[in-house]
């Protein structure tokens, strides 16, 4: 049944008027005389998809990605940086120990639990509800396991470690709820619970009959390619490269359209394919806010700007000049305009350039150097005009294994917390480690590899609810 209202999913803020106590919810008969128990009811909970197409908005500001200018950090701290709206923004990509007032609450957060709630609800309650099939109510309940399982490895990839073999069982990861109650103390799952569960989910969606792809206004609903993609990006992270490839080929065979970008070149701003028409898309998860009112939050690092070929569609299009899209209060380098292009947030779900990032990665770590040319090629060849285009070349894996993570870089930047995972799992290589630094006004901030801001801090309002729940050091 659906929470008490004295349940400790209050740690997360969840109880509000949409959320009643069991006993008041089955009372309710809704318009068309449908009932909680009721298969068709479980579709309507998962049609809230303002719940549901969510990512972490904060993530991209603390990669290296991302580098205020002092200019820029000026500009941003006499407009903005008195600005309760945007504080998280600054402290986050000066890497705080804290991140909001004290008090206050992290909204991405509360959306996020909200949908892992409902999903729930549908995955604990869908399977012995009425007049439905058992076809229709497995199909319910893998769309609520890939909902959660995205939750769940967005967010631990925040405010946990990067998943490590030899120590994940005692690192720390996320509260992490898969019922929607909880009767004991709120406490931390440690990383490899949490990844164990995420697996779970996801094997089992693959076997929930889920329809093979969504397209156009049902891309926020899970399909057999979603869980696939997501199923391979969580290997990627645990470092298992070979089930990631696997995973990653069977979500292309059911969807692996690319968007060529040669075709928009003339397309003005907010004409650019949304979610909903764009054919790389395979989940919806928008980051639930926008940096369109403050572009220098995205403005792009040097490092990452001179990475691009001059001629690469996604540095002419997907970057401006930061003083077009501040009416020339700043000027000098470029930011991320992809949201101007579509007129929506990022987007932080599977898509098939992702795909085809992990399978070349997969690839080149196996030692197939050819083969992860070919898979990158086939996605750089839809970012340069066709007179423009050349192929890359590798003359053994390592070569290739550089190029591909380089072609990631460029293709997942700003996008919904890529780089910032990257980073982190790719510090525990020596070949990958990397210092970051962040300028904000006059102050530097230096993050080491493996350092302790890798892990985003708690907002200070869940310790009330869940005085047991463990900070981030």
């Amino acid at each position: 049944m659906i929470m008490k209202k004295h349940s400790l999913y209050i740690l997360f803020l969840l109880i509000s008027v949409a959320f009643v106590s069991c006993d008041d919810y089955v009372d309710i008969k809704t318009e068309g005389r449908l009932y909680p128990e009721e298969t068709e009811n479980y579709r309507y909970l998962l049609n809230q998809t303002a719940i549901f197409d969510a990512s972490y908005s904060l993530v991209d500001v603390a990669s290296d990605d991302i580098g205020m200018r002092e200019n820029y950090s000026s500009f941003f701290e006499n407009n903005y940086g008195t600005s309760d709206f945007y504080r998280p923004f600054k402290e986050t990509y000066k890497w705080g120990d804290s991140i909001y007032y004290t008090g206050d609450t992290d909204n991405d957060l509360i959306v996020m639990y909200e949908g892992l709630y409902t999903a729930n609800v549908v995955i604990t309650e869908v399977l012995t509800s009425n007049n439905g099939t058992e076809a229709e109510k497995a199909s319910l309940q893998a769309e609520a396991l890939v909902h959660r399982a995205y939750v769940f490895l967005d967010l631990v990839n925040i405010f946990g470690k990067a998943y490590d073999a030899e120590t994940s069982e005692t690192d720390l990861g996320i509260p992490m709820f898969t019922e929607p109650t909880v009767t004991e103390n709120i406490t931390r799952a440690s990383v490899k619970e949490v990844y164990d569960q995420i697996v779970s989910d996801l094997q089992q969606a693959i076997a929930g009959g889920l329809p093979a792809k969504r397209t156009g206004i049902e891309v926020g609903f899970p399909s057999l390619a979603s869980a696939h993609a997501l199923l391979a990006r969580t290997y990627l992270y645990m470092g298992l490269y070979a089930e990631a490839q696997a995973e990653a080929e069977s979500a292309l065979s059911l969807q692996s359209s690319l968007l060529n970008m040669e075709d928009y070149i003339d397309t003005p701003d907010s004409g650019w394919p949304r979610r909903i028409e764009n054919p790389e898309l395979i989940l919806s998860k928008k980051s639930v806010s926008s940096y369109v009112y403050a572009p220098s939050l995205l403005t792009l690092n040097d490092e990452l700007l001179n990475s691009f070929e001059e001629e690469d569609l996604r540095y002419q299009l997907y970057t401006r000049p930061i003083s077009e899209m501040t009416y020339d209060q700043v000027s000098g380098g470029r930011a991320y305009c992809v949201a101007l292009l579509t007129g929506e947030t990022r987007n932080a779900g599977p898509t098939v350039p992702e795909l085809l990032l992990i399978k070349a990665e997969g690839e080149a770590r196996a030692g197939d150097t050819d083969a992860a040319m070919t898979s990158i090629n086939t996605l750089r060849q839809a970012r340069f005009k066709a007179e423009d285009y050349v192929p890359l070349n590798a003359v053994n894996a390592d070569e290739a294994l550089v190029k591909v993570l380089e072609e990631r870089r460029k293709e997942l930047m700003a996008k919904g917390g890529f780089r910032w995972f990257d980073l982190k799992r790719l510090n525990k290589d020596p070949r990958f480690a990397k210092t970051i630094t962040h300028r904000y006004v006059d102050e530097i901030y230096t993050l080491e590899p493996g350092g302790d801001r890798y892990q985003f801090p708690f907002a200070s309002s869940l310790f009330q609810y869940a005085p047991n729940l463990e900070q981030n050091p």
